[in-house]
């Protein structure tokens, strides 16, 4: 046997499987075909009967294909198929990648024992765990197309995001900061919000309002946490993908327990004033538990695909994913590898650029493997051309030593951009934990850039995925020379959000079909101004508008809104060419919400 895998080596993928043949006993080799190269080497390998987690790939959906692709509500909510007229033709909303998998085939497959662990629309595939008698009986089905491996990672418990920071928790503050300057108190979390420029957009009025974030993690062990108060009172929607329950959080008896996902999601979607508050703590959230931390590899591309279509059918508009892990033993086929890093190859950036194209923004973590000097370090999916891929910087604004680089094997920049990955505040794991901790790792520069894109969707929700990535490279620290370790560089919200406002979609008539979560009125920019500005108001519920500007007498200088609108959200221009330098105030009456703000005219 030994013999056989090195001459192997030399051969082609005819002659490997003619050899897999003979060392199986196989009577008929066209069979073997359908399995993959790296399958074949497992099984030629194998002198233990062990058993393999598989990707099985089915020959078509079906017939009724056309029937399925006319009726799209049948299998994505209303919400994904409004957000999806973003990035596709209003009569080519769906293609086969959704249409569902084909019912008959999945019973095939179950009634001869295998057991399905996750299933795929997306790349009309099933995942099982099956042992080499079974694969071959696989191989042999007509419905089946072809069979690999699912790829898997092992975690790095010397990682830096895995350092033990219980013993440096501090407790909550309770006092106000009266001096702020600030519209909010972020207490410590201020460094991690002004180095991504997130500050403005809030005092401005966006908080990632009318934005669903789904997040994806090991675990969330500490959801009562205070700073996830205002994240439970909206509601909140999760799914367990290791134990196959809608409980992430950790369970007596079950597999894995994680605290990692308390952590991330707390810099995304974090919010106690005077203590932590994340960019997008108006946002709605999905919780997806991806990770099973009881296991030599923890992270199974199927999870992650089961759970990026499952978000996708309910709505979701961002993904964060925080992933850090190394390959398998070197040499494994088990695992993917830094050559794999092209974009194209692996199932799990295959994945996650089908989710973009779906109209889902996905950032990902560039990863933890630090800097070579002649190839990338990069962790699928953040390779992907669609992705938006963060790394990670020290408070100082250089790259942290651990963010891993490119280029891309296919010679593409990445990471694309960078947020604070160094001494972040994080709320405390654990639970019944109620204090705070600090964390390191592109885990944590990942969920800051996924809020940023939330705020800046509660500004135009319109714009689409590939727009946001041009967005934030364009307003980016490092944008007149993006390189290989840090990309584009920092981001910088409030620049992005302000080019994100000029893009597409909102005008005096609205954003169809966006309806905001409350009433809203909104820093007008820029401030102050000479001569014209714009003001962005949302209103949640149809309602008789009036938007006036008054001098600081309190005479009226102009109505710019004195009519009935539909909820949603809107943006007025104002010139002021008409009158003197001075302060002016700006107010909105909408039924009951009444707000005014003040601006500046300077000529």
């Amino acid at each position: 046997m030994k013999n056989l895998i090195i001459f192997n080596k030399t051969i082609s993928i005819s002659i490997f499987t003619i050899i897999f043949i003979i060392v199986s006993g196989s009577n008929n080799f066209s069979y073997n075909f359908k399995l993959s190269k790296a399958l074949n080497s497992e099984i030629i390998s194998d002198q233990n009967n062990e058993r393999f987690l598989i990707w099985v790939t089915f020959k078509d959906k079906g017939n009724n294909v056309n029937e399925l692709l006319s009726r799209p509500q049948r299998y994505l909510t209303e919400r994904a198929i409004q957000r999806r007229m973003k990035v596709k033709p209003a009569d080519a909303l769906v293609d086969f990648s959704d249409i569902p998998l084909n019912q008959n085939y999945i019973s095939e497959l179950v009634s001869s024992g295998i057991i399905i662990k996750n299933r795929s629309k997306w790349i009309n595939s099933i995942s099982c765990i099956a042992d080499r008698n079974q694969i071959e009986a696989l191989a042999s089905k007509d419905i089946v197309s072809k069979i690999d491996l699912v790829r898997t990672y092992k975690k790095d418990y010397d990682n830096i995001e895995f350092e033990n920071n219980s013993s440096e928790i501090t407790p909550e503050n309770q006092s106000s900061n009266p001096d702020n300057p600030l519209l909010l108190n972020y207490g410590s979390s201020l460094n991690q919000m002004q180095i991504i420029n997130a500050t403005i957009a809030h005092d401005s009025g966006y908080f990632g309002q009318g934005v669903v974030i789904a997040s994806f993690d090991a675990g969330f062990d500490n959801l009562q946490h205070p700073a996830f108060d205002s994240l439970r009172a909206r509601g909140f929607r999760s799914y367990d993908f290791v134990n196959h329950d809608t409980i992430v959080g950790n369970q007596s008896g079950q597999m894995g327990s994680g605290s990692h996902g308390t952590q991330t999601l707390s810099l995304v979607g974090g919010y106690r004033p005077g203590n932590l508050i994340a960019p997008a703590f108006r946002s709605y959230y999905i919780l997806a538990k991806t990770e099973n931390t009881d296991s030599e590899t923890p992270l199974e591309e199927d999870n992650w695909i089961a759970a990026a279509e499952w978000v996708d059918s309910l709505g979701a508009d961002i993904i964060t994913s925080s992933l850090g892990y190394l390959e398998m033993d070197n040499g494994s086929s088990h695992s993917y590898t830094w050559q794999w890093m092209n974009g194209d190859s692996c199932f799990i950036t295959i994945g996650a650029d089908l989710a973009v194209n779906k109209g889902i923004i996905v950032c990902n973590s560039a990863g933890n493997e630090g800097f070579h000097s002649t190839r990338n370090t990069l962790m699928a999916p953040a390779d992907g051309d669609s992705v938006i891929s963060v790394g990670s910087v020290n408070s100082n604004g250089n790259r942290s030593s651990f963010s891993s680089v490119g280029l891309t094997t296919d010679g593409r920049i990445k990471p694309d951009v960078c947020a604070l990955g160094s001494g972040n505040v994080v709320a405390a794991a654990g639970a019944g934990n109620t204090g705070y901790s600090t964390g390191s790792g592109t885990s944590f520069s990942c969920p800051m850039t996924a809020g940023v894109c939330a705020q800046i969707l509660s500004a135009n929700y319109n714009i689409t995925p590939m727009q946001m990535r041009q967005i934030l490279t364009q307003t980016a620290s490092n944008s007149n020379s993006p390189d290989r370790l840090i990309g584009w560089g920092i981001i910088n919200c409030w620049e992005a959000l302000k080019l994100g406002r000029t893009l597409t979609g909102i005008n005096s008539a609205g954003i169809e079909n966006f309806v905001p979560e409350g009433y809203s009125l909104s820093q007008n920019y820029p401030n102050p101004f000479n001569p014209n500005t714009i003001i962005n108001y949302q209103i949640s519920a149809a309602n008789f508008v009036s938007l006036k500007v008054y001098d600081i007498t309190g005479r009226e200088v102009a109505a710019l809104v004195n009519e009935n609108q539909n909820a949603g959200a809107y943006s007025v221009s104002f010139d002021g060419r008409g009158i003197s330098s001075g302060v002016y105030f700006y107010k909105l009456e909408a039924g009951e919400f009444v707000q005014t703000k003040r601006m500046v005219l300077i000529k």
